[in-house]
């Protein structure tokens, strides 16, 4: 069975010898190698034109980070698809693990590895799970907070992986309709996996497929195309995209929660004097009006999901409750 291994690239040249080396050392799997370059001006893509296994691919860094997923994922040969940024490396059995807790007869699809910080020194990201809040700022279903770093066992249903790196079956991929391409970051995977919730397709928690990743770096990074940095242009869709989610997927008024975020965030902002950022939150409304055309148009064709599984339905799930499925308290890298 081949794996297809879409990196998507921008300025990464200092991780890619370390990410390639680590994808060439994988036991007991084939690869096919796909990276996505965003017109990265580090050298980036004359290092790449030097591998002879990589096949390179191209994609504006605008579009933002599943768009180069995508592009990647539209000439991939593999039956299984292992998405993952520039800035990582793993461990030789991880998408080997990852592969064998995929199972379509078991409506298994897809497959999360654990994530550690680039230096092995931190865990960062386990099985991840929702739990009641009084109001969660960064998420669609404010009364629902996410934690990311919960030591699930081995097999243990997750409602969405990293989007950072996180293997699925091409076919599951394909039927869940592929990436939104208008998120430019953050809220991706939830998006995918509320489809895949939808569908009744289930994603695993598999500890033993390690992966270090060095956190955030993109965030510094310059879009030539329009003077910004990242982080910026980051925090707008991100801001824009818990609208965007409740537009696709939730009862109207789960909707109109969703929308209170952008006034509860700003006054946050406000009251914390991050003047930056309640600049940036003048400019969420327009993405959303911008996007959301496309956010209906998709509630319409998806409407007979909507209606048997509102998108509410997916973070009150009791399978993804903080309350269930945890080991015992301590973060072992067995």
């Amino acid at each position: 069975m081949v794996i297809s291994v879409i990196v998507s690239n921008f300025n990464g040249l200092p991780y890619l010898p370390r990410l390639l080396a680590s994808l060439r050392a994988q036991r007991d799997v084939v690869l096919e190698i796909l990276v996505v370059d965003r017109e990265s001006r580090d050298g980036s893509p004359a290092y790449l034109a030097g591998q002879a296994d990589v096949r390179i691919l191209s994609e504006p860094p605008q579009t933002g980070l599943v768009a180069g997923y995508q592009r990647g994922a539209d000439v991939a040969r593999g039956e299984l698809l292992f998405f993952c940024n520039e800035d990582m490396w793993f461990a030789p059995d991880c998408l080997g693990r990852l592969a064998a807790a995929v199972d379509l007869e078991d409506r298994i699809g897809a497959a999360d590895g654990w994530h550690w910080t680039y230096d092995e020194s931190e865990w960062v990201h386990g099985g991840t799970r929702f739990q009641p809040a009084r109001w969660a700022m960064n998420s669609p279903h404010p009364r629902r907070g996410t934690d990311f770093a919960v030591p699930l066992p081995t097999g243990s249903d997750t409602p969405f992986p990293c989007a950072g790196a996180f293997l699925i079956h091409r076919d599951v991929f394909r039927e869940l309709g592929g990436w939104d391409l208008s998120y430019f970051l953050d809220h991706e995977d939830v998006d995918l996996f509320l489809r895949a919730w939808q569908r009744r397709w289930r994603c695993v928690s598999v500890p033993a497929a390690k992966v270090y990743h060095a956190i955030s770096t993109a965030n510094a990074h310059v879009l030539a195309s329009t003077g910004r940095q990242v982080v910026r242009r980051r925090y707008v869709g991100q801001r824009a995209n818990l609208v965007i989610l409740a537009l696709k997927y939730f009862r109207w008024r789960g909707v109109l929660t969703a929308l209170a975020q952008w006034p509860a965030g700003m006054a946050a902002n406000l009251v914390a004097g991050r003047w930056q950022r309640v600049r940036d939150d003048f400019k969420v409304p327009a993405d959303v009006v911008r996007r959301a055309p496309a956010a209906l148009a998709f509630r319409t064709a998806n409407a007979p999901y909507n209606l048997r599984f509102p998108g509410e339905g997916f973070f009150c799930e009791p399978r993804f409750s903080r309350d269930q499925g945890i080991t015992p308290p301590g973060r072992s890298r067995s």
